[in-house]
């Protein structure tokens, strides 16, 4: 043998030698780390199944002269069950929540409506009326003994109540004619309460009846007497006992007139016939009567712009309106009403009478009557005027205006004042 030949069998020798010595040192870090590796959690038997061992492919050999020896086969345990794993490692999902139980409502029967409320009694609305009345005639006739003194402090006693002094001395006179020399306090009162009332009577006159065709009424009056509120309160009335109401916004030359009457017109549920500021109020009447006869309303209430008496083209205006209207309906307005603040007292007196001058009125609104004790201006129109008082106000709400009745009017200005009591008993003593 070759010296070269020997030397390449030792080089294989040593190669084969350092092969086996490698594969001897991975077989023992692997047995070191199995060996540190935990043992598997022991399940039942029942549970685990029996598993064919992997097949490993053959190693093949790296030497001839050493055999390495495969690892034993690893057995791998199925999945625990759901039941064996603690809650804090299998979130379960939350259960659904119950749906709520919706219990329907119960059916309940709808409330009945509410009855419209009355107006106030007259009675209550003359209190301060009725006190500064009687104090002032109860003063004149129990100041003096003599006949003639005790008819002078009566004349004055009614002319400081506002009755004015042309009703006021026919008054007097009358009771002079029907007592002669009777000077009892209970019989002048007694006397001077048939008097009044036969006054209040006297300028009675019915309403007009227009027929199968609309009422149309024209109210007129100054500024700041309670017009607007006053139209208000009557198409809310007129409503409930007439049918349809239309109001036509004559107001055309105040600023915000318009807008102030469209607001309460809504308040009473009534249409408003209205054009812009500025223009023809005639020509606006004309179209609320004609809108009226179209749809067959059962009222027709006209504003007119608020004016002083002493202006006599406005006056003049007022009586271009009433010609106009009655092209729009032969016998239209039914009636003329003229609204009079009842605070102003003798000043409500003195517009009467202008207003009687320019127009034929046909009846009065005495607007804010619980305000003021001078109600006794109600006199003084049917004495000096002629004319009726057609409704008195008696409060701010829509429902408060109530229909002017003579003899309850009388009656609630005698009364003795009782007490408070009779104000919950409904009396006109309040």
């Amino acid at each position: 043998m070759s010296s070269s030949t020997f030397d390449t069998l030792i080089i294989a020798a040593i190669g084969l030698a350092g092969g086996a010595g490698l594969v001897f040192i991975q077989v023992l870090i692997q047995w070191s780390l199995r060996k540190q590796r935990p043992a598997p959690a022991q399940l039942p038997r029942d549970l685990v199944e029996p598993m064919q061992p992997r097949a490993e492919a053959p190693r093949e050999a790296a030497a001839p002269a050493k055999e390495v020896v495969a690892p034993p086969p690893r057995v791998e345990a199925p999945p625990p069950s759901l039941a064996e794993v603690p809650p804090e490692v299998v979130a379960q999902p939350p259960p659904p929540a119950p749906s709520p139980v919706v219990t329907p409502p119960p059916i309940t029967a709808p409330p009945p409506p509410e009855a419209p409320k009355a107006p106030p009694l007259l009675g209550l609305g003359l209190r301060k009326t009725r006190e500064s009345f009687l104090a002032r005639i109860r003063t004149a006739l129990t100041g003096s003994a003599k006949l003639s003194e005790i008819y002078e402090g009566l004349e004055e006693a009614l002319i400081g109540a506002d009755v004015g002094v042309d009703t006021s001395l026919k008054l007097t006179e009358a009771l002079r004619t029907k007592l002669k020399n009777e000077s009892r306090p209970d019989a002048v009162r007694d006397a001077l309460k048939g008097e009044i009332a036969a006054i209040l009577e006297k300028a009675e006159l019915p309403m007009a009846d227009p027929g199968d065709v609309p009422l149309v009424i024209m109210l007129v009056g100054v500024n700041g007497v309670g017009k607007t509120t006053t139209i208000a309160k009557l198409a809310a009335r007129y409503k409930e006992t007439r049918g349809p109401v239309l109001v036509a916004a004559g107001d055309t030359f105040r600023a915000a007139a318009i807008e102030q009457l469209e607001v309460w017109c809504n308040r009473a549920g009534v249409e408003i016939i209205k054009q812009k500021q500025g223009s023809d109020p005639a020509a606006v009447a004309f179209d609320a009567v004609k809108a009226a006869v179209a749809r067959k309303a059962g009222t027709v209430l006209i504003d007119t712009a608020g004016r002083l008496q002493t202006k006599a083209n406005l006056m003049e205006e007022l009586k271009k309106m009433g010609r106009v209207i009655g092209r729009g309906l032969l016998g239209a307005p039914h009636e003329v009403w003229l609204v009079l603040d009842a605070t102003t007292g003798q000043n409500a007196l003195s517009q009467a009478k202008i207003f009687g001058e320019a127009i034929k009125l046909t009846g009065a609104v005495l607007a804010k009557l619980d305000s003021t004790a001078k109600g006794g201006v109600i006199v003084g129109i049917a004495g000096q005027l002629g004319i009726p008082v057609r409704f008195v106000g008696l409060g701010e709400g829509i429902e408060d205006l109530r229909e002017f009745d003579p003899h309850e009017f009388v009656e609630a200005l005698f009364a003795g004042g009782e007490g408070e009591g009779d104000v919950a008993s409904g009396s006109y003593a309040a």
